[in-house]
C-alpha cells in the first residue's frame, strides 16, 4: 500500500511540475496547444486585424512561475517588422535565439498575464513567413521548470482559398455523450485535447460527412484542433456529456 502511495504522489507531483502554465487566444478563449500553427493571409499594421494575434497566459500552479517567450526558429525573415508584445514591452524587431523580455516576466501563482500581449507581422513584403516561439517557465533561480510550450506564427498570402474551405467546416452536436458529426471539404487530420492542453485523442476525417467518437473520453469540455493538408488549422470547442 505505502509503494502504491508513493508511486501515486510521484505520478501526481510529475503531473503538476509539466502542468506550469497554459496558453490561450485572447479572441476566443481557446486554449493553444504545443506544435500549434497559427496561418494567416493578410499582414499589415491595422490593429484591429486577426493577424494582430493576442493571447494570456496564465500560472496553473501553486507557486509563483518567471516566463520568458524564445525565437527558436525563423523563415524568410530577418525578425524585421515583427512585433512581439509580452508584459508590456513591445518589440518591433525580433532575433533569433533571443528570449523576451530580458527580465522574465513574473506570473503569480493561478494569476493571468494578459494585457497587450501579441504576436503580429507588420511587413507588407509579401514574401510567405514564419516565426516559431517558445514559452518557457522558470522558478525564482532562473532554473527552467514544467513543458515548454512552442507555436508557429505562419504568413502566405496564397492560404486565402484554404481559408475559405475552412470556413465550411461544421462540428456538431456542440454537446454529445458518444459521436461528433464533422461535415469538411477537405480530408483533415484530428486532434482533441482537454483544457489542460494534454492530447486524448487523435484520429482522421474525410471530406464530406465523417464522425468521431468520442464515447470514451471523460465528461468535460474539449479543444478539438482540424489541420488539413497545407498545414492550416482552425479549432472548435465541444462538451463531452
Amino acid at each position: 500500500m505505502k509503494k502504491k502511495l508513493l508511486f501515486m504522489s510521484l505520478v501526481l507531483t510529475s503531473l503538476l511540475s509539466s502542468a506550469q502554465f497554459e496558453v490561450r487566444d485572447k479572441s476566443d478563449d481557446s486554449i493553444v496547444t504545443d506544435g500549434q500553427v497559427l496561418s494567416f493571409s493578410e499582414s499589415g499594421t491595422d490593429t484591429t486585424a486577426d493577424y494582430n494575434w493576442k493571447f494570456k497566459v496564465t500560472n496553473t500552479s501553486g507557486s509563483d512561475i518567471y516566463m520568458r517567450i524564445f525565437v527558436d526558429e525563423m523563415i524568410n525573415s530577418d525578425g524585421s517588422d515583427f512585433q512581439l508584445c509580452f508584459n508590456g514591452i513591445c518589440l518591433n524587431s525580433i532575433s533569433l535565439n533571443s528570449g523576451y523580455p530580458s527580465t522574465p516576466a513574473l506570473i503569480a501563482a493561478g494569476s493571468t498575464n494578459s494585457a497587450g500581449n501579441d504576436f503580429w507581422n507588420q511587413s507588407t513584403s509579401g514574401i510567405a513567413m514564419s516565426w516559431t516561439f517558445r514559452f518557457q517557465a522558470f522558478d525564482a533561480s532562473g532554473n527552467t521548470i514544467g513543458t515548454p510550450l512552442s507555436v508557429t506564427y505562419n504568413y502566405d498570402s496564397s492560404l486565402n482559398i484554404e481559408e475559405s474551405e475552412f470556413s465550411n467546416l461544421e462540428v456538431y452536436p456542440t454537446s454529445t455523450k458518444d459521436e461528433l458529426t464533422v461535415s469538411s471539404n477537405e480530408d483533415l487530420s484530428v486532434e482533441i485535447f482537454d483544457l489542460l492542453g494534454r492530447s486524448v485523442k487523435k484520429t482522421n476525417v474525410t471530406s464530406g460527412r465523417d464522425s468521431i467518437n468520442v464515447a470514451n473520453l471523460s465528461a468535460q469540455p474539449y479543444i478539438i484542433r482540424f489541420t488539413n493538408e497545407a498545414g492550416q488549422t482552425i479549432t472548435k470547442k465541444i462538451i463531452k456529456e
